[in-house]
């Protein structure tokens, strides 16, 4: 027992400290989630803030007088490269520059430096052609000629309706990039296609978030929009496979949150790492684990007080029962004494229990028989006479009928045998009404004698239920005996004996018109040995029989008084129903009980 406790005490501090850890982790990770959302949100203006911030430049340039004259002239070039280099260097935009109606670059910001854009053709790139087409245009690329990524914006150079050429200014992200570096921050921006173009660990750039399709690539790779990159998905395992909720990125999982830039059509992605929420879970886990060992620990010792104090009382307690014991064994041999005078009268009540139960179980047989005897007497009478009469034929047919009721009770003396062994026969199909008219037999002549009226009503047809057909005629037997006895002190005795089917049942009743029977005993009516009757009329057994192959035969008997007066018995049987148990079994067990 104490192993058992100790098992269910250890598994209850594990559970406290599994749901510890289950609370706080998503406690911390919704913490952590809070953190990333309000990041992203900054993160989304500043995105914002440094675009607009050149986002006017390629008008500006539009407007200023010396352009139009560059591009159809081929004057002013030096003033507008001194001019595109002030405005870019103010503006802190990666490079200012000017494309003619060829997609030559004419001037530029960077004009005195290495990377100058100047004499560079970029007809292949989609913020030249789109910017012709739509008047304005953006884009994202890797520059051809600096290697690094940015955003182009564009607008056309309009003069009396034609397309001079056009005004871009790029944007490098580079001081975002640098804080997000610095922070030690886990962002990524993808564009349209799901494609990486900025991010906070150069490990995931330039990788799309699915399989791009061919004909996609096609048109990357004429734009030169990743020069230099095969554009490898990012090795990332989720759920649904979605770049969103818990995903695993290169054997570390992240809790993903997103968010939309709507005017480019971007996406800001904030990767919170879960090792740390993972690892605050375990640290607060461990905490309570601790808390539950300390107060287990406290709990044991107060237990450990609390068994001292008991083993205390019990040492004081055996010494009060050492004195008592000592008082005791003086008392010993006058019970003992006692106990041999019990056993004594015990034994003279079984044994006088037996003989009772000797002399009831003799009555039984007696009364099982003795109304087959009586008729068997009154017909060798009978067959006597005709004989003597010579009236043969009348008494071939006596002498049947006596065979009849001899082979009734070798069945009835067989049936007894029940008490000291199974019967093996198993139940046959039995009609009611043949158990009727066999039983009238033997009642034929003591129902004139005593001037009973019969009125039998038998149904018209068989009346079926599985069962032996001896015990079905014992119950007819039994119960017109008491409607006879019952019917004694009536000057107009009437019995109604009936046969029917109802529905799946198979019902037989006996109805008399005798003084019925009173509330307060009808209880008893079918208890073994229970009895109304003077001493040497019966020994209550009838009624107990009858209850007894009723529900041998899975029915049921039932009594009630009639508002006429007299009493009505009926048996109702399941229809060709098979016998649940043996009739030793239901005596038994109503004389036990």
């Amino acid at each position: 027992m104490r192993l058992f406790y100790t098992i269910i005490f250890t598994a209850l501090i594990g559970a406290v400290t599994i749901a510890a850890y289950n609370v706080s982790y998503n406690r911390f990770e919704k913490t952590a989630l809070d953190t990333s959302s309000e990041r992203l949100s900054l993160y989304q203006e500043s995105l914002r803030s440094t675009i607009n911030r050149v986002s006017h430049l390629p008008r500006v340039v539009v407007s200023h007088p010396y352009t139009v004259e560059m591009l159809r002239d081929g004057t002013k070039v030096g003033v507008l490269n001194q001019y595109l280099k002030t405005v870019s260097d103010k503006a802190d935009s990666a490079a200012l520059y000017i494309l003619d109606a060829d997609a030559t670059t004419v001037a530029a910001s960077n004009h005195d430096t290495s990377e100058s854009f100047v004499g560079n053709n970029y007809r292949f790139r989609r913020y030249f052609l789109d910017a012709v087409k739509n008047g304005q245009a953006t884009f994202f690329a890797i520059g051809v000629t600096t290697g690094r990524p940015g955003y182009f914006l564009s607008e056309a150079i309009v003069d009396h309706g034609k397309v001079l050429g056009v005004a871009v200014v790029k944007v490098e992200f580079k001081e975002l990039l640098e804080a997000w570096s610095g922070a030690g921050e886990h962002v990524l921006i993808t564009d349209q296609d799901d494609v990486t173009v900025l991010a906070s660990d150069p490990r995931y750039l330039y990788k799309p978030l699915k399989i791009l399709s061919p004909e996609r690539l096609l048109q990357m790779r004429g734009s030169q929009k990743f020069t230099g990159y095969d554009l490898a998905k990012l090795d990332f395992t989720s759920d649904d496979g979605s770049f969103r909720g818990r995903v695993d990125v290169d054997n570390e999982d992240f809790s993903i949150s997103t968010v939309g830039t709507s005017e480019l059509g971007w996406k800001l992605h904030f990767l919170t790492p879960l090792a740390p929420v993972q690892k605050s879970a375990y640290v607060f886990a461990a905490f309570v684990l601790l808390f539950c060992g300390l107060l287990a620990s406290l709990l044991l010792f107060m237990r450990s007080r609390e068994k001292q104090g008991i083993l205390e009382a019990k040492a004081i307690e055996a010494e009060r029962i050492t004195e008592i014991n000592t008082q005791l064994e003086l008392e010993v041999q006058v019970r003992k004494q006692t106990e041999k005078q019990l056993r004594d009268a015990q034994s003279e009540l079984i044994q006088s229990s037996r003989l009772a139960a000797l002399g009831k179980m003799s009555a039984a047989i007696v009364h099982e028989v003795n109304q087959p005897v009586s008729a068997i007497r009154l017909f060798t009478s009978s067959g006597s006479l005709l004989v003597k009469e010579r009236r043969l034929k009348e008494a071939g047919g006596v002498f049947e009928d006596i065979k009849k009721m001899t082979e009734s009770l070798g069945a009835i003396t067989s049936d007894l045998l029940i008490f000291s062994r199974k019967p093996v026969s198993k139940p046959k199909l039995c009609d009611l009404n043949e158990a009727v008219e066999n039983i009238l037999l033997q009642f034929k002549p003591e129902l004139e004698l005593l001037g009973v009226h019969l009125d039998l009503e038998l149904s018209d047809q068989a009346v079926l239920v599985k069962g032996s057909k001896v015990r079905f005629e014992q119950i007819v037997s039994n119960l017109l005996k008491n409607a006879i006895q019952a019917c004694e002190q009536i000057q107009s005795s009437n019995i109604r004996l009936k046969t029917w089917v109802e529905k799946e049942l198979c019902c037989l009743s006996v109805t008399d018109n005798g003084k019925g029977v009173p509330p307060e005993i009808m209880g008893q009516l079918f208890d073994p040995f229970f009895t109304t009757k003077n001493v040497g009329e019966g020994v209550g057994l009838g009624l107990a029989l009858c209850y007894a192959i009723a529900d041998e035969a899975n029915g049921k008997i039932t009594c009630e008084n009639i508002d006429e007066g007299g009493v009505c018995f009926c048996v109702k049987f399941p229809s060709q129903s098979l016998a649940k148990t043996t009739l030793t079994d239901t005596v038994k067990e109503l004389v036990d009980g």
